[in-house]
């Protein structure tokens, strides 16, 4: 009697030779999905990271893997660090650049996997790194959501419901015509991100925001990114500035505003 064994999904694409690995990983778009800081990285066979790190901005959390090295007991992986640049229309990889400023090199990881239950790592890596943008999206904070579905996910995309939460606001109002438009009452420098200044990148990031009627920014969202770590240091610089509000009739009114931040090397 013949009997026919049906291999699973995930056995015919299983990840537990070095073949294997090496078409998974060399040479593809990925990106680290917790957007972890430590060029050195440890994490267990499930693909969840053991010790700690700080964060970085998705912007600078790109992976380019260079050699895999598969163990009795683990994985390991050789790579570089890849930041995003965002001033043309479509995005552009680069390598990050670490080191004094006329030793420049580029920025290494080590990134170690425990050997997984059953020896396939393909679980933990698709814990670990995101195939692309696209894949990133929906993981990435509120203020690059509108950015990121309109550039980075393909055209015929939905876009994701919102959702709509009941508020006494009355809606901003746009500048012009009648009001007194919000005057800066305090400001606050922006600090240029190290990957940017490495590679000698100026940029000017566009910024929406509501200009409360009490003076403080609100709603702030990116409207032209650069990337390289320059949008949330953008961004972190906006939220301090404080305005005379726009009034209407004398009385203070929520308007909404583009601010423009310049990154500039001298």
């Amino acid at each position: 009697m013949l009997v026919l064994t049906l291999a699973s999904p995930l056995a015919l694409h299983a990840q537990s030779t070095e073949a294997d690995l090496q078409s998974r990983l060399i040479g593809k778009p990925l990106y680290l999905r917790g957007s972890w800081r430590e060029d050195k990285l440890h994490f267990d066979g499930s693909g969840k990271l053991l010790g700690t790190s700080d964060l970085r901005s998705f912007t600078l959390c790109g992976v380019d893997v260079t050699k895999v090295h598969l163990k009795n007991d683990k994985l390991l992986l050789d790579a570089k660090r890849v930041g995003l640049e965002l001033k043309e229309t479509m995005p552009k990889r680069v390598v990050l650049q670490v080191g004094t400023f006329h030793h420049l090199h580029d920025e290494d990881m080590q990134i170690t996997i425990d050997l997984p239950q059953g020896g396939d790592y393909g679980a933990a890596l698709d814990a670990i790194f995101a195939d692309g943008l696209a894949d990133l999206t929906p993981s990435l904070p509120t203020y690059w959501q509108p950015y990121a579905h309109k550039t980075f996910l393909p055209a015929n995309t939905l876009a994701p419901t919102a959702q709509i939460t009941p508020s006494t606001q009355q809606p901003p109002k746009k500048v012009g015509g009648a009001f007194e438009p919000p005057q800066l009452l305090k400001s606050a420098d922006p600090i240029f991100s190290d990957a940017a200044h490495n590679l000698k990148y100026p940029a000017v990031i566009l910024i929406g925001l509501i200009v409360e009627a009490d003076g403080s920014a609100s709603n702030l969202s990116l409207e032209k990114p650069a990337g390289l770590g320059l949008d949330e240091q953008a961004l972190y610089a906006v939220r301090k500035y404080t305005f005379k509000p726009a009034t209407e009739n004398s009385v203070p009114v929520r308007v909404s505003l583009t601010i423009a931040v310049n990154f500039q090397i001298y």
